[in-house]
């Protein structure tokens, strides 16, 4: 018996030093990454309010654990354990102090694994610090940080209560029934009045929890009402809301009845008083809400919500920043005040070049080989991530993945898409390659890798930090001055790391690198999402690139589920009611340093964590020019913006109902246009709205760069939206019948044929199987212009546009390429010139081609880089006119 005792007592020694262990090296680990990345007031604010978290919930659990434990004790008169001396058996008692021992070990343990799942620091931090909207909601006039900051909260710990309560309730029922104090006695319950009194108090408890439930479910009525949609309604104020208040009070005062009736013995008051509860809850909450909505009770069925269906269209501009959209008319009234604001690309010279005809998805599916139109697809999310792997949305044949959204720039005078690919094996080189997006043939060219990522001086060719990226990476700090990261340069980190990361390596990692640099949390959402956990990141992590420098970008938006009185809209796999855009993350994918650029007008929620963190954020002046110029429009944010717009118009101009077209947002947003604005060209996109009677009401259009912006170009005269795409599609078959008639009448929808090399350059050539893409609004100088193309595979496998078609409404434009689509418009076209090197470091010429792909193959050898060589030369079978098979 010694030897067993003192074996256990080894054994818990030891579990509590790894235990205690684990979580110094962890906060150790921690505080190193935290401080690395400049923002040590977050490590602190996390420890402070996970103890305040976890530490409170276990402390009250534990105490609730042991009232209920040393109740259950007292129940037991004495333990007698069986023991043997030589043969001689006997029986001995364990003390009471034993007991009381064990009795409080078991409910710290008790304690400890319901605080377990408490690890939403993040709610605590919100109600602590909450900066107030300043904004009553007019119900319970509270304002609308309760339900942003306060309500997640309580809402947390009813549950973790509720949770509580259930497991130490059934924990009782089963030790009394071990201990013969609750049993069966033939069809009834035999339990002693010790038993029947704690009972009584858990009983208690729970109809606390129902009266706590209850007035929840008041706060929740405000964002889930039981109208259409979740329409808050004047039943709902008038008559569930005051239910939900005497149902509370009166689950708080049966409460009082059951502790008060079980304590006595009068187990049949008990049991009617409980009955009632259960039956006003049914007929009050669901009964009683049900009738007073058929009659006319409430007033006039026909007129009695619009306070509320207008109140919802208030709450909904607010939520999603309806309000900022920015109104500009399209006629010549305002002319020189609205280029000033947004100076729009002309027809006659650039929109053929700044015009891109492919939109992400496409772009992306149609250079890989074999690569279909992507028409099922519902949203342009495939660079998503699940948890911290990307979906291998577009996989080629050689083995590559891309990583992220493209970025678009504009690269001698013509939209250019920069994609980022990795093989999916793991190992091996990145690959980046620019895409001229305004060429009706999708090809790419490698464009040389940015030297902060790959010329060798962090050991390999692929980013440092990248979507996806798994794993840390040790470097060696005197050469990565720029990264931050830990400092391996003392026995307790090598020890700390090593033990947290379960890593025994890094124990001898001053061996390896003269300054030890170790970087962890490698991949980009992980990243953004420690240093920004109250802010919802975007679907899309974007690439883009700036001088010799990769980026990753992430929209960052203030969101809540729990706004009142909003509209609510799906984003991802959330349902929010309140989506604001709070701020663009900008990741270095060759050092991981993170800057968040704030909104130009930040919303509360947005200013809390900046004033809780002024070192994290960066001004938009700190940027550089270059790099804020190709941030890309804020997708999820703008996406959510539109449709409430189009739903419930703005403050400016009232409610006015609207809708979008069917095919909007399939594969995500239009392809971009590249427009003129302080600093450079920025990407933009547009979707056109239609009124009741399917009309085009006007066009919205968003731009990216360093202030994002929402235009809304009001259209006069209305231009019908079915006439006009049916006249659109009915000349894309006239140019398809008349390119089969000149080519001797060749079967099949193969859109327009035009010679390689003729003066219509950048013609696709024989496309099969052609669909016809998405119908796109264009706003340009001359107005609104409707752009649709023909797509399909051609010849050599590759995707390829062979006729698109332009409208302004009135006027049909038919050609192989958009440039002669808007020339049989009447548009004067000049072809734009290509050559000369830029600022990327990259020529442009179609003819150039074969050099740029052989330099890249001579750098690929050099380097002993062969994927990157493969790549190289399978581009230049392309130029040439010899694609791989």
């Amino acid at each position: 018996m010694g030897n067993r005792r003192w074996l256990l007592l080894v054994v818990a020694v030891a579990a509590v030093v790894l235990l205690v262990g684990r979580t110094a090296t962890a906060l150790i680990v921690d505080h190193a990454w935290y401080d690395a990345m400049g923002v040590p007031t977050l490590f602190w604010e996390r420890v402070l309010d996970t103890v305040l978290l976890q530490g409170g919930a276990w402390i009250v659990g534990s105490l609730f654990a042991f009232a209920n434990l040393h109740a259950v004790r007292r129940t037991i008169l004495a333990v007698a354990v069986p023991s043997r001396v030589a043969n001689i058996e006997l029986t001995a008692m364990v003390p009471g102090r034993r007991l009381l021992s064990a009795t409080i070990i078991l409910a710290l343990l008790v304690g400890a694994v319901l605080a377990i799942p408490l690890t939403n620091w993040e709610t605590l931090a919100l109600a602590r610090h909450g900066i107030p909207f300043g904004e009553i909601e007019g119900i319970f006039d509270r304002d609308l940080g309760h339900y942003v900051y306060w309500l997640p909260f309580e809402e947390t710990m009813y549950l973790w209560a509720l949770v509580s309560v259930v497991a130490l309730t059934a924990m009782v029922l089963v030790l009394y029934a071990l201990t013969r104090s609750l049993r069966l006695e033939g069809r009834r319950i035999a339990a002693s009045t010790h038993v029947r009194r704690h009972l009584s108090v858990l009983g208690a408890l729970v109809l606390l929890l129902l009266a706590w439930s209850y007035r929840l479910d008041a706060f929740d009525l405000l964002r889930a009402g039981s109208g259409p949609d979740g329409l808050f309604l004047r039943v709902d104020h008038r008559v569930t809301l005051r239910m939900d208040a005497v149902l509370a009070y009166g689950s708080a005062m049966a409460a009082l009845i059951i502790l008060r009736t079980g304590w006595a013995g009068q187990l049949k008051a008990a049991f009617v008083t409980l009955t009632v509860i259960l039956l006003a809850a049914m007929g009050l909450r669901h009964v009683v809400p049900a009738v007073a909505a058929r009659g006319d009770t409430l007033g006039d069925p026909a007129r009695r919500d619009a306070d509320y269906v207008a109140a919802r269209a208030l709450f909904s501009r607010r939520a999603f920043d309806a309000d900022a959209v920015r109104p500009l008319p399209l006629d010549s009234a305002d002319r020189a005040n609205r280029a000033a604001m947004l100076p729009l690309p002309t027809p006659t010279a650039t929109l053929g070049a700044r015009a891109s005809l492919w939109d992400a998805v496409t772009l992306a599916e149609g250079l890989r080989p074999g690569g279909t139109l992507p028409v099922s697809s519902t949203r342009g999310d495939d660079w998503a991530t699940t948890g911290s792997e990307p979906r291998p949305a577009a996989t080629d044949a050689s083995g590559y993945m891309a990583v992220a959204a493209p970025g678009w720039f504009l690269l001698d005078g013509r939209v250019t898409a920069l994609r980022v690919e990795r093989p999916v094996s793991g190992a091996g080189a990145w690959r980046l390659s620019l895409v001229d997006a305004s060429r009706a043939v999708l090809s790419d060219s490698l464009v040389p890798v940015p030297g902060s990522v790959a010329d060798g001086r962090y050991g390999d060719k692929a980013p440092l930090v990248a979507p996806g990226a798994s794993g840390a990476r040790l470097l060696d700090g005197a050469t990565a001055a720029e990264v931050p990261g830990a400092l391996l340069d003392t026995p307790l980190a090598r020890l700390a790391h090593a033990w947290a990361l379960r890593d025994l390596s890094l124990l001898g990692a001053d061996s390896t690198a003269g300054s030890p640099l170790l970087v962890s949390h490698r991949d980009v959402r992980e990243r953004v999402r420690r240093i920004a956990p109250v802010f919802e990141q975007s679907t899309t992590v974007h690439a883009i690139r700036d001088g010799n420098r990769l980026y990753w970008v992430l929209h960052l938006y203030s969101a809540s589920a729990r706004y009142p009185l909003s509209q609510r809209w799906q984003v991802g796999d959330g349902v929010y009611s309140y989506f604001k855009l709070a701020g663009t993350a900008i990741v270095d994918a060759g050092t991981g340093r993170v800057r968040v650029m704030p909104a130009e007008k930040p919303d509360a929620l947005a200013r809390t964590w900046m004033t809780r963190l002024p070192g994290l954020f960066s001004r938009r002046a700190e940027l550089p020019p270059s790099l804020a110029v190709q941030l890309p429009p804020p997708t999820d944010g703008a996406e959510l913006q539109v449709r409430t717009f189009a739903r419930y118009g703005s403050r400016l101009e009232g409610p006015v109902l609207r809708h979008l077209p069917d095919s909007a947002f399939i594969n995500g947003p239009a392809a971009p246009v590249m427009l003129e604005q302080e600093g450079g060209a920025v990407a933009s996109w547009s979707v056109p709205l239609l009124d009741a009677r399917e009309a085009v009401a006007g066009v919205v259009t968003v731009t990216g760069g360093a202030v994002p912006t929402t235009y809304w170009w009001t259209s006069s005269p209305a231009v019908p939206w079915p006439a006009t795409l049916a006249r659109m599609a009915a000349a894309v078959d006239s140019l398809r019948a008349h390119a089969r008639a000149d080519s001797g009448g060749a079967p099949g929808p193969t859109p327009a044929t035009v010679p390689r090399g003729s003066a219509r350059a950048e013609s696709a050539g024989p496309v099969s199987r052609a669909l016809l893409s998405r119908p796109e609004a264009m706003v340009t100088s001359r107005g609104v212009l409707y752009v649709q193309a023909a797509q399909g595979a051609g010849a050599d496998g590759r995707l390829s546009m062979g006729a698109a078609v332009v409208s302004d409404g009135e006027q049909i434009g038919v050609g192989p390429t958009l440039a002669d689509a808007l020339a049989s418009l009447g548009e004067t076209v000049e072809r734009p010139r290509h050559g000369g090197r830029t600022a990327m470091g990259v020529s442009t010429p179609e003819t150039d081609a074969p050099s740029r792909w052989y330099d890249a193959m001579r750098q690929a050898m050099k380097q002993g880089d062969w994927s990157a060589f493969g790549a190289a030369f399978d581009s230049l079978g392309r130029a040439l006119g010899r694609p791989p098979q």
